[in-house]
This record gives structure tokens, sequence and C-alpha cells, in this order.
């Protein structure tokens, strides 16, 4: 008999939104692809050929269907068809070392440093929980109620979320629950109120007592930022399930413009934090902990200080000062929680989705709340890296390259502007600028850019060749450098000369030519004497306080005695002062034993306190200084992009295109080439490898040696913060992986298929375009799609009506099938590299909305020709441009664009008003959100049929990442190829209730018998 699946829907929303769903359905015989993808907790189904569906009533929904699986186990491998996951079954929970130095923090008892009885603190409308037995009490209660939300959160100690995610790291402290107002909890405290559960000390195990009503998913539990709660619980050994939604998600959905809030104290919060939504939404503002539990941090003497800090969670969860206020403080997180998702459901509810019978929150509930939870699944799995091996000697080759091209660049650097060229640091963005940049027209401020700048660099940051180049330059006797020196002066900023003229002790004020002749006659042994600070007749003119204020100044030990001997006292010191500086004019660098001498001469005649200053000199003038001074000439390069400051920008791209390739076969030579020929245009690219190579080993090499746990695998924090949908990722990021032509170190080798397991790479091919022509119903897309082959080669063929004539006549062939050998005649692409590899740039720029003048940047072409290619790809696409232009009206109109699934963006500068930025960034955002938007709707139900696929389960795979339009599973290599297929089924068919089969077919590439990323792509 085959087996039997049936779900009860107690839930309300369940049951309405199966009717209504159901009701669209032409019969009751149906697919999968009908029944809105059997999204969870509903019913949990992969895509069958058919499924017999039908309505008892609107309380349960039977669906019978058969699990057909070909795959056999293997002697020694990894899938057991009994327990197809036990191999991942632990993934992602704390480590059993670190639960076990948990359990002295966690359980103090009466004695311990630390503890206090807290037993007889009571909150109003709090119901406390600290014992089993009523929690016991509580959790019967809570058994009864599956037929409303209840808002929960934790709190949590042990973790710092600036440095880990919450995957394997925290201790639950507590947990709020809040049911609503109208639910009584059974300990007394009456209807309304917001249970909290302790889970410290005392009362250490008791949230145990939960973890049935947790992991039923008849229960519906709703949070804010569930991935944290989610993962957070598991390391309690707690699975929660039935999830109702996140409040964070639901605010995404409601508005995708939320920008950052600026609170109370000058702080800004994070749109979409509770804090700025409680505060936006149901105006009632939380307070930040440090105005509730901040406290002053001491000072040495034992007085408060202005610093304040927050005590750690345990502390304040424990101490009676805070014990209170940490309950309420935490227990206002279920109920903003609660209260957050009441006003985004009829938020939604009013924003009409698929048609006037549905909404917003239908689409919600149906698909972005499920997908919230294999988002949660994903980061829990984590991925395998090598982290301790293969990455390691990675990043050992990787900071050898660095070193490599820091010293070609460095030495190329040098034969421009000397030894200092040796010790610019390549990661100071203000000492390439200068370096590059320096003497040309700022066309922002109209003026021309510092041509020299010096520049106080720490010995420590200098490298030992630089440092030893720019000692020896130091000590060398050139009979020139005076005369240099005083030609330097012209090029030196008044502020610089100042600075100068005050080491030497001469007058600081005057006019820029008044303080060069100052310095060129004191370097010239000029025989007048130094200037004075103070003259005699202002000494005469000061009260006897002054007199002993100027004694203490200058380091006088005794400033007491008549006005005549304060007076001779000042006198005598500023003799000396000036003889030790008229001694000092004719010195080079090493010219200190000249100094000691006048010293050593006059210490005779005075001994004390002149012969300590003398040591001190002494010992001043034998440590070598701290910083050194790096005069950096600049070369004068046109400048190529600027920063929002006006400064000149030097980012990647601005050095990737003085650079240009040179490198290449036949070399290709940036914008630098004309001014710094051959060997400027290798050394920028080696400036440009060190750039890269810094960004892989801070985003990948140290990060994944960091982040790695005790099983060898990272858990990302995967994001649905970006307006269109896409996903993004931290700690650390793995969306940003280098493509793979120029992966050099094969960072994708260090992601491996655990031993005796496969990986599955699989790819969506051109996913945007294909949207882009279903969208726009572009015939000529469409067809080119559907005859398949190269589909830029194609565009160059409309495009261009030189490479139609040659295709029309033999010369040329548009595609060939290379297993039918070498091809006759030369292809298109070779031929006419450059129309494709324009035509391919067009392809993908159209669908983002960017303009002739864009493109004409990307091509270095000028904005006219740019706009004949633009004109002769709408030519041949007349369809995509009326598309474009009714979108962006609509945008005009009502502030708004959709996605494909009909996801909101709003877009508030799209409407009259808005200043010229603002308006050109919504236009191109209002063209691109569809398409863009419309990859991520795919790829979000795909991946929903993927993680849900009951025949994927039974054959021990998981979902473990999705990279822009890729997935990559792991599982037993047994059944990778029954696998493979049914994740090529479930990418190809993503159709659901709201996601309408698009004009063109979707297609897939991929991989199963491979054991590294880097290998299956």
């Amino acid at each position: 008999m085959r087996p039997l699946i049936t779900r009860t829907l107690r839930n309300p929303s369940y049951r309405r939104a199966c009717t209504r769903i159901f009701s669209t359905l032409p019969q009751e015989t149906v697919t999968t692809e009908e029944l809105f993808h059997n999204n969870k907790p509903w019913i949990q189904l992969s895509k069958q050929p058919a499924i017999e569906l039908s309505i008892i009533n609107e309380n349960s929904l039977q669906i019978e269907n058969t699990l057909q699986i070909n795959s056999q186990p293997k002697e020694g491998g990894n899938w057991n068809p009994q327990n197809p996951l036990q191999w991942a079954r632990d993934f992602g929970r704390r480590s059993a070392e670190r639960t076990a130095a948990l359990q002295s923090r966690i359980r103090l008892q009466p004695g311990d440093e630390g503890y206090f009885d807290v037993s007889h603190i009571r909150i109003p409308h709090v119901t406390i929980v600290r014992n089993r037995h009523d929690a016991r009490i509580v959790v019967a209660k809570l058994m009864e109620a599956a037929d409303i939300f209840h808002a929960c959160d934790t709190e949590v100690m042990d973790i710092d979320l600036k440095t880990v995610g919450p995957v394997g790291n925290g201790y639950v402290t507590c947990v709020s629950i809040y049911s609503g107002p109208d639910f009584d909890y059974g300990l007394g405290d009456g209807p309304g109120s917001c249970l909290w559960i302790d889970n410290l000390d005392d009362a250490c195990g008791v949230l145990q007592e939960f973890k049935q009503w947790f992991e039923d998913e008849r229960f519906l539990k709703v949070w804010h930022n569930y991935g944290f709660d989610r993962h957070v619980m598991w390391n309690e050994g707690i699975d929660v399930k039935g999830f109702g939604g996140d409040t964070m998600h639901m605010a995404r959905l409601e508005n995708t413009a939320r920008s950052r809030i600026s609170m109370t104290g000058g702080t800004e919060m994070n749109g979409y934090s509770l804090e700025a939504l409680t505060a936006s939404l149901l105006n009632r503002r939380k307070q930040p902990m440090k105005e509730i539990f901040g406290v002053k941090r001491l000072r040495k003497d034992g007085s408060e200080g202005s610093i304040i800090d927050i005590p750690p969670v345990e502390v304040m969860q424990r101490d009676p000062r805070f014990r209170s206020r940490w309950i309420l403080y935490s227990s206002y997180d279920a109920v903003g929680t609660y209260k957050l998702r009441e006003v985004l459901e009829e938020r939604l509810k009013k924003r009409k989705w698929l048609s006037d019978s549905d909404n917003m929150y239908d689409y919600y509930f149906m698909h972005m709340r499920p997908f919230g939870e294999v988002l949660t699944d994903m980061e829990r799995r984590g991925i395998r890296v090598d982290a301790r091996d293969y990455l390691a000697k990675a990043e050992q080759n990787a900071r050898a390259d660095r070193e490599r091209h820091s010293r070609i660049f460095r030495e190329w650097a040098a034969t421009k502007i000397g030894v200092d060229g040796l010790a610019i640091n390549t990661a100071s963005s203000l000492q390439l600028c200068t370096f590059l940049f320096g003497g040309a027209l700022n066309e922002k401020t109209n003026e021309f850019t510092e041509s020299v700048r010096v520049f106080k660099v720490p010995r420590e940051e200098i490298p030992e060749d630089a440092l030893e180049a720019i000692e020896r330059r130091d000590r060398k006797d050139d009979d020139n450098d005076e005369k240099n020196d005083l030609d330097y002066l012209e090029q030196m900023k008044a502020a610089q000369l100042k600075a100068l003229c005050k080491e030497r002790g001469l007058k600081v004020s005057g006019k820029k030519a008044e303080l060069i002749e100052r310095l060129k006659s004191f370097f010239m042994h000029d025989s007048q004497r130094v200037d004075k600070a103070v003259s005699a007749d202002e000494f005469d003119e000061m009260t006897d306080k002054d007199l002993q204020d100027v004694l203490i100044a200058r380091g006088q030990g005794k400033v007491t005695g008549t006005r005549e001997e304060l007076l001779k006292r000042i006198r005598q010191d500023v003799e000396f002062t000036n003889q030790i500086l008229e001694a000092s004019t004719g010195l080079d660098a090493d010219g200190m034993p000249e100094i000691a001498k006048v010293m050593e001469d006059l210490a005779r005649k005075d001994g004390g306190a002149l012969a300590e200053a003398l040591e001190e000199l002494r010992l001043k003038s034998s440590t070598p200084s701290k910083n050194i001074d790096i005069t950096i000439k600049g070369l004068g390069l046109k400048i190529e992009k600027y920063t929002a400051g006006s400064s000149p920008s030097v980012t990647a791209d601005v050095i990737g295109k003085l650079a240009g390739d040179p490198f290449a076969d036949p070399p290709k030579y940036g914008s630098a080439f004309e001014k710094l020929g051959k060997e400027g245009c290798e050394a920028l690219a080696s400036l440009a490898a060190i750039g890269s190579i810094d960004t892989m080993i801070a985003n990948f090499f140290t990060s994944l040696q960091e982040l790695v746990d005790d099983q060898s695998r990272v858990h990302c924090s995967l994001n649905l913060n970006t307006e269109t949908g896409r996903l993004s990722s931290r700690r650390p990021n793995l969306q940003n992986q280098p493509a793979l032509e120029k992966d050099k170190y094969k960072i994708r080798k260090a992601f491996q298929a655990s031993p005796g397991n496969n990986l599955i790479v699989a790819d969506y091919g051109q996913l945007e375009l294909r949207l882009l022509a279903s969208l726009t119903e572009c015939t000529s897309m469409i067809e080119a799609f559907k005859a398949g082959g190269d589909f830029h080669s194609r565009t160059a063929l409309d495009m261009f009506p030189y490479i139609q004539e040659k295709v029309k006549s033999g010369e040329v062939i548009l595609e060939w099938d290379y297993a039918d050998g070498e091809p006759t005649k030369p292809l298109v692409k070779d031929l006419y590299a450059s129309e494709r590899r324009k035509a391919k740039t067009l392809n993908f720029s159209i669908a983002y909305g960017k303009t002739a003048h864009g493109l004409s940047q990307d091509w270095g072409v000028t904005k006219d020709e740019a706009e004949e290619m633009l004109k002769a790809w709408y030519k041949a696409r007349p369809e995509v441009e009326k598309w474009q232009k009714a979108t962006q009206d609509h945008a005009k109109k009502f502030g708004v664009t959709r996605t494909l699934m009909g996801r909101y963006r709003d877009l508030p500068h799209a409407m009259k008003g808005s200043a010229p930025k603002f308006l050109g960034h919504a236009m191109r955002a209002s063209i691109n959100t569809p398409i863009q938007g419309g990859a991520a709707d795919v790829a979000m139900m795909a991946m929903i049929k993927i993680n849900n696929s009951p025949k994927l389960k039974q054959l021990g795979w998981i979902l473990l990442l999705q990279i822009h339009d890729e997935v990559i599973l792991e599982g037993p290599e047994e059944t990778a190829e029954e696998a493979f297929q049914e994740v090529l089924d479930s990418m190809q068919n993503p159709w659901v209730y709201g996601l309408k089969k698009t004009s063109v077919p979707l297609e897939v590439d991929g991989s199963y018998n491979h054991k590294t990323w880097y290998d299956a792509k």
C-alpha cells in the first residue's frame, strides 16, 4: 500500500491560505507546482508527476504520493536509507568542550562569587518561571494554544557578535514569550502578562521543560531576527519549529526603503532593528541598554569617569541592582515583536499582491516565511573548509606574492622620486594619491593638487631595505644638500615653513616670503643672532610673577630672589639658548657633536642642572626617532575618478585603469602608459595585485581560518537585506568570491565535501537575460534563447549589419558543434570578438539601466559612439525599450516598482521633485529591480523546493549555500547522480502560485561528482 501523508491544518492562517489558493485551482488533481510549492509547515513533498488532492473539509487535507528511490547503498558509504541525514545531525551545535567549560559559569550556587538569591523578585505583568514545576504548568497551557501567535526572544551570554555569529556560540540565559493580551500562562499573573523563563544558576535547565513546545510545528512562534534565536536555541539542544514569522523580514517586505534613524543621545539605529521599528511603527521607544544599565567606568583614583560600560548579560540578570530592569528589558522584546507583527500584518494586507483577493501578507506567509527557515537551515549546516592545511598554505603563498609585488612597485617608485619611494605605504590612500596625482588639476575644485607632501611614518612601518637606504642617504655628505634644501623651501607650504622655523627657534609669524627669507638666512650662516622669542625690553615690562612663570617654563629650578636676580637668570638662559642654536646652523644630520661641545663648555662653567640637560640630550641624540619623514613627489597623472569629498580616488578600479593589462598577450596598457611607459604600467599592475591580495587575505584566508568550527565548518550569516531581495552574507562574506579565472590561489578548493560525500554545484545560465526576455515578451530574445547556442554572438549579429552579411555569405559561422570536429570557417566569437564583447556588455547592462555615458567609459569610446550601439541594440529589441519606459513611468507616478513575483520596492525619489542625482538612481532601480529581484524570486522558490524536497532528504542531501545564481549541496556520493537530477528539476521548474512560468526555459548547468567547489565549477 502506498504511503498516505495527512496534515491537519489547525491554524486559521493555514486554513485561510490553503482555502484561498485551492479555490484558484481548476481541478482537484494537481501537480505540486500548482500546489504553491508545498511550503512548510503545510505539506512537505517534492514535485511528483501527479498528486491526488482531496479537500475533506476546511480543517484537513489529504495527499497521497509515492516516493521512488533508485540509488543503492554501498558498504562503508555515508548513505543510510533508514537515517539518511544522520551524518549532518549535529552541525552548528555548540561544541561539547565549550558546553563543559560553561557549566561553572551558568550554575552558580550560594557562596559562589556573583551568586545572588533573587527568588523574591517579582515584576508586575511578567510571569517569571524559575523552576520545573512552574514550567510544566505553563507548558500545559501553551500546548492548548495552537490558534494564536507567540512572540519569542532570547538573551545570550558568552558571545561577541562583532567577531562571531550565533551558530555554535553563546548560552541562552533567559527566554521571553508573549502570547497576546488575552492569554494566561496559569501561574496567577492573569491574562496579558509576558512569560519570562530564567535559565541561570538555580533555574539552569528550566528551559528544557519547554523543548516539546518549541519543537512542535503546530504552535506558531514569531521572532525578530529569527536566525539568531534559532541558532542559540539549537545550542541548548532545542530545534525550534513552527516558524510563524520574522518581523525583520516582514518589515523589509512592507517597506524596502527604511533608512537608519536617529535615536535619543545622537546614536543611529538600523532601520530594521527592533529598536528602530518599535519606535517608528509603535511609537514605543525602547531605551538603549546604556541608558538603563550603563555604569560609569572608574578612574585610577576611584572617581567616576565619563566612559559608560554595560555589564555582562549574566551580571545584569543576576545582580539585584539590575535584575528587575533586566527582566522588563528582555520581556519588552517579546511584547514589541508581538505588536510589530500585528502592525506589519495589517500594513501588508493593505498592499495588493496578484489580485484583489490576495495581499502581500499572503505572499509573506506563503513564500517569504518558509524561505526564512531555509536560510536558518543553511546557516546551521555551514560548509566544510580546509582552513588549517589548504588555506594556511595558500595564505603563505599570497603573502609571498604580496611582498614580491610590493618590492616591484616600490623599486619602480624609487626611480621616480628617489629612495623615499621605497617607503611608500601601498595601503595608504593618501600617500598613493599624492604619488600618482600630485600636481594634477583637480577638475572638481579647479585647483592643482599638492605636488609634494612630507609624511611622518612610524619607523616600524617602513620596510627594512627602505629604512637602510634612507639612513644611508641622510648620512651622505653631499655639498649640494644645502642648495637643494634652499630650493625646496619654495615648494613648501606656509604651515610647513612655520614648523621649520619653530624647530630652529625662529619667529613663526609673517608671510610665506618672509618665512623663506628667514630660513635662507639661517641656513646660509647669517651673522645675525637668532631672533629672540622675547626681547629684553619685554622682560623688563613683566611682573615678578610673570618672570617666575618664565623661569618655570624654561625648566629653571630656582624661581625666588630679587627682580634683578630673576631678570639675570632669564637673560643668561636666553643667551645660552642662542649659543646652542647658532652652533647648530652649520650642522648636517650628524652635527650633534658640535652642539654637545658648546654645551660641555657651558656646563663646565655652570654645572648641576646644565650637566643633567646635557646628559638628557646625549641620550636623546643616541636614540633613533620614532618617525621618519618621507617626502613624496607627485607624478601628475590625470585624475580618473573622485571621492565624495572631491579628492582623487585610488580605488582598485582606478589603479586597474591606469595599469591596464600589461602582461596580456598582446599587452594592453592602461591610461598611464603615455606618461609612465611600459615599466610604469607593469609597476601599477603590481600595485593592483597588492590590493587584490590584501582583499583575499582579509576576506578569505584570515576570516575563514578564524571562523572555522571544531567540525571544520564555516557558518556565515545569510541576510535578506538588499532592496532587490538578493541574499548577502557576512562573517564571512562568501558572496564575494573572486571570478574563477582570477582565482589565482584557488580559494574554492578549500571548500570541500566531508569524507564519503560529494558536492552538487548547480548554476542558472543567463537567468536575468532570460527573465528580461520573458518580462518584455521580446521576440528576438525569446527566439534566440529557444534556438540555444551563443546568445551574445546572436546579439552581435543583430547589432552589426556587416556581421550579418558575412554570416549570410557563409564566410563566417555563427555557432559550431565541436562534436563535429573543428569549424570549417571562422566563428563570429573569434573573428568579431570585440563586437561580441560589446554585445555581451550591452546584454547585461541594459537590464541594469546603464546609460550611454556609462557604456562609453566601459568601452573607451565617445558618448556618441556608445549611443549608436545602444540604438542598434534597441532596434532589434523594441519590446525591451517599450517595457523600460512603461516601468519607469509607473515608478514616477506611484513611487514603486515590482519584482517578478510582485514584491514591491519603494522608490520615493522616483516621484516628481526629486534631485536629478536621486531621480537617476531611482529610474535605474525601477527597471533593474524587476529583473534582479525576479532572479531572486526564482532562486528563492527553487531553494525552498530543494530544501524541503523529501527525495533529497531521503537521498541524504542538504542545501548549504546560494551564491548569486548558484546553489551548493552536500550529500553521500552513492546518491549524487539521482540527487543532482532532483536539484536540476527543482531549479528548472520553480513555478509556484505567484511565480508564472517564463516564456523561455530556465537553463541550469552543474556537476555532482566532485569533492571541492573549485573542481565542481
